[in-house]
C-alpha cells in the first residue's frame, strides 16, 4: 500500500439497506464509495500477501543455496515487514473508529 492510495481514498456515508434489498446493496456498494474503500483494502490485501509470499520464497532459496543475494533478500523480509505492521494498523484504527461510532448515543 502506498500514500497515494490512501490519498485517493474518498469516505461518504452509506445508505440503510433493508433485508430483501441485500443482493442489490452489494452490488451498488461495489459502485459507490464504499466500494472504491473496499477494493483499495482488497488491492493493499493483496499487495501484503505477495510481498509476504515473495520473501519467503527468497529466504527458502537462500536457504537451501540458492542463487540470491542477500542484502535483496533482507529488503524484500524488512519491506514486507513493513508494510504487514502498516496494514495491521490500519486495521486497528479502523476497528477502533468502528468501536467509537457503536458507542455514539443517537
Amino acid at each position: 500500500m502506498n500514500i497515494n492510495e490512501l490519498n485517493r481514498l474518498n469516505l461518504g456515508a452509506g445508505s440503510a439497506v433493508s433485508g430483501a434489498d441485500a443482493n442489490s446493496a452489494a452490488d451498488g456498494m461495489k459502485s459507490g464509495r464504499q466500494g472504491q474503500f473496499g477494493a483499495m483494502l482488497e488491492d493493499a490485501l493483496e499487495n501484503v500477501n505477495d510481498q509476504m509470499l515473495q520473501s519467503g520464497e527468497m529466504v527458502q532459496k537462500m536457504a537451501s543455496g540458492g542463487d540470491v543475494d542477500i542484502a535483496d533478500t533482507m529488503i524484500s523480509v524488512t519491506k514486507a515487514g513493513i508494510s504487514f505492521r502498516m496494514l495491521l494498523q490500519v486495521r486497528n484504527k479502523a476497528l477502533s473508529a468502528y468501536e467509537e461510532i457503536m458507542r455514539m448515543s443517537v
